[in-house]
């Protein structure tokens, strides 16, 4: 697939490197990633006609999350959830009921809360309004899937982290 995707780049097509940004992100062995996000930013160059703005973001915070990079990926997700146009609201899209989309958001605020190490007092309460808000996020997807078992999981893991344990 890979190699298709880059005969659809060398069309002038978006989707080329896009998708091949995807299935490098899918395939994941040493080096991909950094190809998957080299791939991505070729996408963005396209411009008759550009890239879906949605997909752009998500899959940026997909690679980002990846390499680390939780604060830009956090920020991705963000602009996916609140993604709004007349586009999107013509075709009906709202990503913020995709609740992988959300629970990605969730996991990544949850991640960025444990990096919070101090014991200090500004640590400590800064730690917990960042695990607050990773449960609220989750709780959204509850809202949308109420069985689904990653925001479960998660949410167990975050409340037990606040001392919540009923």
């Amino acid at each position: 697939a890979m190699e298709v995707f880059r005969r659809v780049e060398e069309l002038g097509r978006y989707d080329g490197p896009l998708n091949l940004a995807r299935a490098l992100v899918e395939e994941a062995g040493p080096g991909q990633l950094d190809e998957a996000a080299a791939a991505l930013q070729r996408a963005a160059t396209f411009k008759d006609p550009v890239a879906p703005p949605w997909t752009m973001a998500w899959l940026s915070g997909v690679i980002n999350r990846q390499q680390g990079r939780l604060a830009e990926a956090e920020e991705n997700f963000r602009q996916v959830v609140e993604y709004r146009t007349e586009e999107t609201i013509r075709r009906k899209f709202d990503f913020s009921r995709d609740y992988l989309v959300v629970n990605l958001l969730g996991q990544t605020i949850f991640d960025r809360a444990q990096q919070i190490r101090g014991t200090d007092e500004q640590s400590v309460v800064r730690r917990r309004e960042r695990l607050m808000e990773a449960a609220k996020v989750f709780e959204q997807t509850l809202a949308i899937d109420s069985e689904n078992v990653d925001a479960h999981y998660n949410l167990g893991q975050l409340y037990s982290q606040l001392g919540e344990t009923a």
